[in-house]
């Protein structure tokens, strides 16, 4: 799954869920459900209209989430149970 950020004229960004090339509307459970079948997000995909430091920030929280799956996967075992 990839995150696909958007910026209208009036500076307002959309986030959307793009999977196979198919954008749909943003859901978090469905993020949550895509980070336990394929472990990670895959890049996102930026507006050119982002600055560069939206960018990196964009950037930095998507390599955040996935290294939290990362940690909270190994926590586990490497098994889809959850930890809670």
């Amino acid at each position: 799954m990839k995150l696909v950020f958007k910026k209208n004229d009036q500076e307002e960004i959309t986030v959307l869920q793009s999977f196979d090339g198919k954008e749909l509307p943003f859901v978090y459970t469905d993020m949550i459900k895509a980070l336990i079948k394929d472990g990670e997000l895959e890049l996102p995909v930026l507006d050119v209209t982002f600055t560069e430091e939206e960018q990196h920030s964009i950037n930095n929280m998507v390599n955040e989430i996935n290294r939290e799956t990362k940690e909270a996967t190994k926590a586990s075992g490497g098994t889809e149970e959850p930890l809670w």
